[in-house]
């Protein structure tokens, strides 16, 4: 692979942009151009280079601002690899995962209770590994940073977080050469109609899911290079998704099944939505139903991977009038792969007519990929007659809770450490709401655990990978 120069994209299209507003609060307090995205990212970025932390690790923690965008921005400018927690992520669990990730410094807002206040604009704290810098995002009157800072192309732009296991981080690594190609096949699904019209200047997308997850390939960042606004919600709340795309006539959103059916029969008649892409977990053909009543042919339905990019299948509001009529070909799929990837089933083991998702090309990680560029999911498939993929399993245990990715080890782990616990096994159950949910078998002399087990977890995982219920057993089967 050759060297690029780090966040050449983006600041030219930053730059295009110029007086555009990009990024607004939803309350409307906050309002940031292109240019001014621009500027404030450079001015991070000059602070981090004067740190030494070119090409380096950094961690990155926010909620959903126009903030949040300008760090990660920042990060590309200066050829670094950044690393994203979830923000509800215990702060134990967020410590655990920088300094096994190996972050020479943390971007943050501080919505940590034990982050220390800010000084000055930035305030560092030693950890074991890690510097904690935070960022008040303030551009000085100095000269702007315009340093060009060259990359291999190979080299990670984001590691996503999955697991710290014995100290070691495992994580997904998107180079900056995928993450490039992740942005143009989702802008060329806009431009081509393959998520509805083509957009135009009056469109508007709503930032809902945390930006470190889908929502920033499929839309944030895509709507960035476009030139295209966006509405950044700090947390999901349905009443707060309600107004704000009242309010700001939101036209595009990404959102997971959980968030749709909560928003579904509070949305008026009136709103201008053009695509619902929504993704993550598995939906009922009765609930897909009730939602058509609300968004009408706006849904699409996408499957990705962190591993292999997003999207790699789309369902669209056709392929969703076909489920509602019970459509065996289509109901239960997640759609046709789209023509920018490679998609297949590896040949089944005997006795199974599904196998192993496997995709190729340009926005698959190369660690994740075999000698011939396929790149194993883990999701296990068919393909229906009619070329749709309809998933089957998984082949490692992982729990698909709400479009969150939970390894049961991990949880194990951290309920292990409870000094009353002896056993624990963690599966994920059957839920109608968010696909499946987290659930634990303990080994405790103390009954009590059932109740107080789940408080207990709140300091040292984010809430997401606390299970949902709690049961205490003699023994393990």
């Amino acid at each position: 692979m050759a060297d690029i120069e780090a966040g050449r994209e983006i600041r030219a299209a930053l730059t295009r942009a110029g007086d555009t507003v990009l990024a607004l609060s939803a309350d409307g307090t906050v309002a940031r151009t292109g240019a001014d995205l621009l500027r404030r990212a450079q001015y991070i970025a000059r602070r981090l280079a004067e740190r030494g932390l070119e090409r380096a690790t950094v961690g990155v923690c926010f909620r959903n601002s126009a903030a949040a965008l300008e760090a990660f921005i920042a990060t590309e400018l200066v050829g670094a690899t950044r690393l994203p927690v979830e923000p509800s992520a215990a702060t134990a669990e967020a410590r655990a995962i920088f300094e096994a990730g190996g972050a020479a410094a943390v971007l943050t807002d501080g919505h940590h209770d034990d982050v220390p206040e800010d000084t000055e604009g930035w305030t560092k704290t030693v950890l074991s590994k890690a510097t904690l810098v935070h960022h008040d995002a303030s551009p000085d009157s100095g000269p702007q940073w315009t340093d060009r800072v060259t990359v291999h192309s190979g080299h990670p732009l984001v590691i996503y977080p999955r697991a710290v296991r014995d100290g070691e981080l495992f994580g997904i690594p998107t180079s900056y050469a995928n993450w490039r190609a992740i942005i143009d096949v989702n802008i060329g699904l806009y431009r081509n109609g393959h998520y509805g019209p083509t957009p135009a200047g009056d469109d508007c997308y709503l930032t809902v899911v945390q930006l470190m997850h889908a929502t920033g390939m499929v839309g944030s960042f895509p709507f960035l290079h476009l030139g295209l606004p966006q509405v950044l919600l700090p947390r999901f709340r349905a009443e707060a998704m309600v107004d704000a795309i009242e309010r700001h006539r939101v036209t595009t959103l990404f959102a997971v099944p959980g968030m749709l059916s909560r928003v579904a029969d509070a949305l008026g008649d009136g709103h201008r939505l053009r695509r619902v892409l929504y993704g993550g977990a598995p939906v009922e053909p009765a609930e897909i139903a009730r939602w058509h009543r609300s968004f009408g042919d706006t849904l699409f339905q996408l499957y990705g991977r962190y591993e292999a990019g997003w999207p790699l299948t789309v369902l669209t509001p056709q392929d969703h009038r076909r489920v509602i009529e019970g459509d065996e070909q289509v109901a239960g799929t997640c759609g046709r792969p789209i023509d920018a990837i490679e998609l297949d089933i590896k040949t089944p083991a005997a006795g199974r007519r599904d196998g192993e998702v496997v995709t190729r090309g340009t926005m698959v990680s190369a660690g994740f990929a075999d000698g011939d560029g396929w790149c194993g999911l883990g999701d296990t498939a068919v393909f229906t007659d009619e070329g749709y993929l309809k998933l089957t399993g998984r082949l490692d245990g992982m729990v698909n809770t709400g479009s969150f990715h939970v390894y049961p080890d991990e949880v194990e782990s951290a309920i292990l450490s409870h000094p009353a616990v002896s056993a624990a096994r963690v599966t994920g159950e059957a839920d109608a709401r968010w696909g499946e949910t987290v659930v634990a078998y303990v080994v405790s002399s103390d009954p009590s655990l059932s109740a107080t087990l789940r408080d207990w977890l709140r300091d040292r995982l984010a809430s997401y990978k606390i299970p949902t219920t709690v049961h205490v057993v003699e023994r393990l089967t």
